[in-house]
């Protein structure tokens, strides 16, 4: 992965995918067994390996993702010659209009047979009943089992809306602390506990900060991002919105007190730069920040360019030990004609070869805890088994329907509580409304 790829400290989660994608393979999918046959009572029968059909995917990524999947599909080709694969790649800029382009498309009659999303745009897409729920093939197909019991219940849980199964995990990412460890070791400072607490990390923060003007170090560069702002509430014990993602908690005095704290970090303890035009990657890579927060994908990019001193750390807590994550998902369209075909293309997408081979790459975590806990994987940074450990204690990216109009809302509230037009509170109950106002909407 290139420096451009994920460090910038403006980026989103839905960018960082695009990018990871486009520069090594961004989706990490998650490995099931191979195809058995369907389990007695229930189930498609399996489909003859002489069918002729064409399975149309839509799909995101870039050009290693395009290696790994069509591998995947001369596997699948190896059972079913006659199937033809058309993966329609499509740029990510926002999850809602990557979502509206399939709603277009089925609209037009042209839907896909299987499509990739991720959290940010799943429930879009079930609202507008455009997929099939899987509980019925799954519990037909023996194989499935093997899948569901590798795979940590949180990251399935997101893809479950009214008590139906719509996507099967493949890859997802969380949001930990990295510090840097050369910084640490010549300040004698030792490294962070596990427990660590928003005072401990002020602290240490403070310790790390020296010099001024162009050459002062920072202690901490903000991950200035909806996804990445997300633990310091989750630390506080509150979050977005409600526990079903249906109303506004924007104005609760916990969410107040931990974009405060966000605030002052800045403007108060001076120990992290403005948040607007920083590009935290590069600081940190050059010494000049000594922590930061990402998920597992800028570590290739890292070690590219030749940067290894680092490791990573549980977030800071206040109340809490609560971790953010966001995951993707493999769904079938309702208009297919290719139930059974699409099951299987599907269990060959995230079969333990392909998994693998997107492990490798290293951006995403892997779905399957065999993977994610593999030797392989957790190689580097030494501290690296805390990313699938953090599953333990976690919640997903808040995703209603209107994702897009949450992420916009929040982010430009934030703005002007950072650049000094509005305090914490009045930012706060100014975003709340707004929000509230738009999640109404929805019902």
């Amino acid at each position: 992965m290139t420096k451009l790829a994920v460090g910038n400290s403006k980026i989103s989660r839905r960018e960082m995918l695009r990018l990871s994608a486009l520069t090594t393979a961004g989706a990490v999918l998650v490995a099931c067994a191979p195809a058995a046959a369907p389990a007695a009572g229930g189930g498609a029968a399996a489909p003859a390996a002489d069918t002729a059909v064409t399975l149309t995917i839509f799909d995101f990524g870039g050009d290693a993702d395009k290696k790994i999947y069509a591998d995947a599909h001369a596997r699948f080709k190896e059972k079913h010659a006659n199937v033809t694969i058309n993966d329609n790649f499509t740029p990510v800029s926002t999850w809602s209009e990557y979502s509206n382009k399939i709603v277009t498309q089925v609209a037009g009659g042209q839907s896909p047979d299987l499509i990739n999303i991720a959290i940010e745009g799943a429930r879009l897409l079930q609202s507008k009943n455009l997929l099939i729920p899987l509980d019925d093939i799954m519990a037909g197909d023996a194989s499935s089992k093997e899948l569901t019991d590798d795979v940590h219940p949180a990251l399935s849980a997101p893809f479950k809306i009214d008590g139906k199964t719509w996507y099967i995990p493949h890859s997802w990412n969380n949001m930990v602390i990295y510090y840097n460890t050369k910084m640490f070791a010549d300040k004698k400072i030792d490294p962070p506990k596990a427990d660590w607490s928003w005072d401990d990390f002020l602290e240490t923060a403070k310790k790390l900060t020296s010099g001024d003007g162009d050459k002062k170090v920072f202690g901490f560069g903000i991950p200035y991002f909806n996804f990445g702002l997300t633990p310091w509430l989750l630390t506080n014990s509150t979050y977005q919105l409600s526990e079903d993602w249906t109303k506004s908690n924007l104005n609760d005095p916990k969410v107040i007190e931990a974009v405060q704290f966000v605030h002052d970090l800045v403007h108060v303890h001076g120990v992290s730069p403005a948040v607007e035009g920083t590009d935290t990657s590069n600081l940190f890579s050059s010494g000049r920040l000594a922590m930061s927060g990402w998920g597992h994908w800028p570590i290739q990019g890292f070690v590219a360019n030749n940067f290894k001193d680092f490791d990573v750390v549980y977030w800071p807590r206040k109340t809490a030990a609560t971790s953010v994550f966001g995951v993707g998902g493999w769904g079938l369209a309702k208009e297919t004609k290719q139930q059974t075909l699409g099951w299987e293309l599907i269990k060959e997408l995230t079969s333990k070869t392909t998994i693998q081979a997107s492990a490798a790459a290293g951006v995403a975590i892997p779905a399957r805890r065999s993977v994610a806990e593999s030797k392989e994987f957790l190689e580097f940074p030494t501290n690296s088994k805390i990313f699938y450990e953090s599953l333990n204690d976690t919640k997903p990216v808040a995703s209603p329907a209107n994702f897009n109009e949450l992420e916009t809302i929040v982010m430009r509230h934030m703005g002007e509580i950072m650049s000094g037009a509005a305090t914490p509170e009045v930012g706060m109950n100014a975003a709340h409304d707004e929000l509230a106002a738009a999640l109404a909407k929805l019902k």
